[in-house]
């Protein structure tokens, strides 16, 4: 199974969502993923990261893994509970 994580971030140009990407790649890489590195999409702020993540989600058909993710801000209460963190937060 393959991998999409939408990211909050890399502001509003290819330079940035390029540099964002490669930021969180190399993270990723450092923390042993290397060879089974998700597709990483960077977009721009918040809002525009859950409208590309919910659009891929509705309209995918289980064969690829689909995640979020945002800053949340400040640290979230309850670890189980991170939708109803951004939901208290975004509304």
């Amino acid at each position: 199974m393959s991998a999409k994580i939408f990211l909050e971030g890399g502001g509003d140009s290819k330079e940035l969502h390029s540099r964002c990407r490669y930021g969180f790649r190399t993270l990723l890489e450092n923390c042993d993923f290397k060879g089974h590195m998700p597709q990483l999409v960077a977009c721009g702020g918040r809002s525009a990261a859950f409208e590309d993540f919910q659009n891929e989600h509705d309209s995918e058909n289980g064969s690829v893994y689909v995640a979020m993710l945002v800053d949340s801000e400040e640290p979230v209460e309850d670890l189980e509970e991170p939708w109803k963190h951004l939901k208290e937060r975004e509304r």
